[in-house]
């Protein structure tokens, strides 16, 4: 079966997925393994971009023995919190993005909100 095009930062996405659904280090072939048949990546393709979220400092690495392992730097929730802020930052009218954000979460997203606010 041919492997489908990815959108772009798809198989970033699904990297950084896989590591934080995973239970802890893994080498490169375990996690190529861990992507649906028609779905994986060249192992090249693959170490290109754990090496890139090193860079980024998403995904650490450690040698052990002769292998590399790789592991998420960061807990998923903190990950997209801070990217949340990183977007929030950027708005020149952060009260328009708020309310549009609130406008848009379902009853159960804004009663966690609210429980989090202490509301």
């Amino acid at each position: 079966m041919p492997m489908s095009k990815r959108e772009r930062g798809q198989l970033r996405a699904d990297v950084l997925r896989l590591l934080w659904d995973g239970d802890g280090p893994v080498t490169a072939n375990v996690l190529l393994d861990r992507f649906p048949t028609g779905e994986r990546p060249a192992l090249t393709t693959l170490l290109t971009v754990l090496s890139r979220l090193e860079s980024e400092g998403l995904v650490a690495r450690e040698q052990q023995g002769r292998a590399s392992v790789f592991s998420v730097t960061r807990p998923q929730a903190e990950h997209f919190a801070q990217q949340m802020s990183q977007v929030l930052g950027a708005s020149g009218d952060r009260s328009a993005v708020l309310q549009q954000f609130a406008g848009a979460l379902s009853e159960h997203d804004l009663a966690v909100l609210r429980a989090a606010l202490g509301d």
